[in-house]
């Protein structure tokens, strides 16, 4: 008998007719006749099984202690370089990395871009040893070490890392160190990256997720600098002399840390750092100062709380809410960031519930926060089909505002509290996850401490507690609102919401707070 299964349905057919093998014709094959305990053979052409009762939600189990890997800071000589060592022995390996307090929040004016510009090309020629070396060299070099050099670049940070095994250590320190140190910053390179930037920009004005994230970024802070955002006219404006003025400026050993985590202890790391970056002088320039962050309120923005990005050629619409956060800072910091979880962190948050699960208007509702020491911004965004992006909008604004009254039970918050605690642990089970932790709060200045007091910070958090934060942060009129795509079929059967201002994809100005010129 055959058999073919469709949408979870089996379907049983007649018999299959065997052909024969000397007229090729199909032999008939006798049918049975259904019993009258088979039931009529219409109600038995398709097997439905009972479904299956609901499984109840577990209940949350017991927290589970976190050890958080040891970790020593001390200044190493007289220079003002920071020496930052997460001992982990036991696997022969470890992450090096080179962290310097600069980054786009650095830019000069009208240069946004620049410190970007300078992160990519500190791996494209570096003078060792005396000799140029190019970036195909330099990728020869590290990788005759067992790794490859990775950059990143945060508001305040960038980041040069390798990890190798532990032998090579000193060796890759010392390419980090002349990448940092003694960048070619050729002009040639600078044309060929700056082109690639200016494409990638372009793209991403085609991308309603891409748009709608830049839009947000830059109205949400409104005038403040902290707004500011990556531009093709700024890009094509950045020259060689502001990028090697940018190095020469804060590329100085006291505003950099070596960060070694793994096989190495701090006796060790002394002993690798010492030969490699002792003969590095401050000079005599003074340290610069350094530019003013956000202020802890939130900034007040030009536009209205609901703009309206017509994008006609958008195979979706991009829904973006943004909601004001508190910094690193803040006494309820680890409270926000609880919040954060309930609404839009993972496929169980609230948002995602109520978009996907419960409705499917989207595949799905993602939740981040951009984080200063002082102020933030929680962002949460969503794809969906055109007609439906004023609802998915609406069910956004009204979830995140509901929080403030209805209350988080403690089976929801112990679950979000563990999915946090989880992926906590696991970044800091990985060398490279926990040089990337301690990259980010010394960017920021959170004390060294800090790691170790997260979980429990966020064991201490009360269900009271995420919904008082709701209500103090997260007001309508601290709401922001952006939609992108092609308005006339977003709003074909519904008015577009009052006071929401239309702006055209193609006249977009976003060099500008006003996203006009």
């Amino acid at each position: 008998m055959k058999r073919r299964t469709f949408g979870g349905w089996l379907v049983r057919g007649g018999a299959v007719a065997l052909g024969s093998a000397a007229s090729g014709c199909a032999a008939p094959v006798a049918r049975p006749r259904p019993t009258a305990a088979a039931g009529p053979p219409a109600t038995r052409a398709i097997d439905r099984p009972a479904a299956p009762p609901p499984l109840p939600l577990p209940e949350p189990g017991p927290a589970l202690s976190l050890q958080v890997p040891a970790r020593f800071e001390e200044v190493a000589g007289d220079n003002g370089l920071t020496l930052i060592v997460s001992p982990r022995p036991g696997l022969p390996l470890a992450s090096v990395a080179l962290l310097v307090r600069c980054g786009p929040a650095f830019d000069p004016p009208g240069r946004r871009g620049c410190a970007e510009l300078l992160a990519q090309l500190l791996t494209r020629g570096a003078l060792r040893r005396g000799r140029a070396v190019d970036g195909v060299g330099l990728s020869r070099q590290a990788e005759a070490l067992g790794g490859a050099v990775s950059v990143r670049v945060e508001e305040r940070l960038i980041a040069l890392e390798m990890t190798v095994l532990t032998p090579r250590i000193p060796a890759a320190l010392a390419l980090l160190a002349d990448l940092l140190r003694h960048p070619l910053l050729a002009a040639a390179d600078l044309q060929s990256v700056r082109s690639q930037m200016r494409d990638a920009l372009a793209l991403r004005r085609q991308d309603p997720a891409a748009l709608a994230a830049m839009v947000a970024h830059r109205t949400a802070w409104g005038p403040d600098a902290r707004g500011e955002v990556t531009t093709a006219d700024s890009v094509m404006a950045v020259r060689r002399e502001d990028v090697v003025a940018l190095h020469r400026r804060w590329v100085r050993p006291d505003r950099v840390a070596v960060v070694l985590a793994g096989d190495i202890d701090l006796a060790g790391a002394r002993a690798v750092v010492g030969p490699v970056l002792e003969d590095w002088r401050l000079g005599t320039e003074p340290p610069p100062a350094e530019p003013r962050e956000a202020p802890s309120e939130a900034p007040a923005p030009v536009l209205a709380p609901t703009l309206l990005v017509h994008l006609p050629a958008a195979a979706q619409s991009s829904v973006l809410l943004c909601a004001p956060f508190v910094g690193t800072e803040a006494p309820d910091h680890a409270i926000g960031t609880l919040a954060v979880a309930v609404m839009g962190a993972g496929y169980s948050a609230r948002l995602n519930q109520e978009v996907r699960i419960r409705r499917g208007l989207s595949y799905g509702v993602s939740g981040r926060v951009e984080q200063q020491r002082l102020t933030g911004l929680f962002i949460a965004a969503a794809q969906t089909g055109h007609i439906h992006a004023a609802a998915v909008a609406a069910l956004m604004q009204r979830q995140l505002l509901g929080l403030a009254q209805q209350p988080v039970t403690p089976a929801e918050l112990a679950a979000r509290r563990a999915a946090l605690i989880g992926e906590f642990a696991r970044q800091l089970d990985t060398t490279s996850g926990m040089v990337a932790r301690i990259g980010d709060d010394w960017a920021l200045g959170v004390a060294s401490g800090h790691l170790a007091r997260w979980s429990q910070r966020l064991e201490a958090v009360t269900p009271a507690q995420v919904q008082a934060f709701a209500r103090r942060h997260w007001t309508p009129e601290r709401l922001r609102t952006v939609i992108v795509g092609p308005l006339d079929r977003v709003f074909a059967a519904t008015a577009p919401p009052p006071g929401a201002v239309r702006l055209e994809a193609s006249a977009l100005v976003l060099d500008s707070p006003t996203l006009r010129r």
